[in-house]
């Protein structure tokens, strides 16, 4: 999160944004499984809202915050809140929740989005090599898509010891999305030369 921090301050200053008067607020989806529910094959996720803090220019100090916010977060029990929102849906007859979603979508379809707002989703991948057909998976390369709204999002993957970044965004509205790119890779490069 720190380096895509990083990434997100170049992109403001690419823009002519100044980092220190402007917020950047990632959605991250976050697992609620418990300890019991380990190797489950389904989908335990809810969401946190983190504010990246792209107005610290040191890559430490930097870390440092984005490890203290999400603790924080994680602590406030808001994915404990998005869970029960979860929940409550599935009690709800499907055509009812099928309209309230529709209505929303349309209503976020319809908003245009603050200065920069995202997604931001870190998925462990395995640590030992796949194989098809005898041949073996060299990359695997992380994708989030966007709609109704969202014009920026960032997948990280894990994957036999390698970690991949996938940067998606909406043509139209993020054309220098190559900036936002280029900034997580040198965040990467600044946090391992600090650390």
């Amino acid at each position: 999160m720190a380096a895509i921090t990083h990434g997100y301050r170049d992109l403001l200053q690419h823009r002519g944004d100044d980092p220190a008067t402007t917020v950047v607020c990632s959605l991250v989806p976050v697992s609620v499984r418990g300890h019991d529910d380990r190797g489950v094959p389904d989908n335990r996720v809810s969401a946190l809202l983190l504010d990246l803090p792209v107005g610290i220019v040191d890559p430490l100090e930097r870390l440092a915050a984005v490890k203290d916010a999400m603790a924080g977060l994680k602590g406030s029990h808001m994915a404990d809140a998005g869970e029960l929102v979860t929940d409550i849906s599935n009690l709800a007859p499907p055509a009812v929740v099928g309209a309230i979603t529709r209505l929303g979508l349309r209503a976020q379809h319809l908003a245009t989005q603050r200065s920069i707002n995202t997604v931001t989703t870190n998925v462990p991948g395995p640590q030992f090599p796949l194989y098809c057909l005898g041949r073996e998976m060299l990359e695997y390369l992380p994708f989030v898509p966007i709609s109704y709204g969202l014009r920026v999002g960032t997948a990280i993957l894990s994957y036999n010891g390698a970690l991949a970044f996938g940067v998606t965004g909406d043509w139209d509205s993020a054309k220098d999305i190559d900036v936002l790119a280029d900034g997580i890779r040198a965040g990467i490069e600044e946090l391992s030369a600090a650390l």
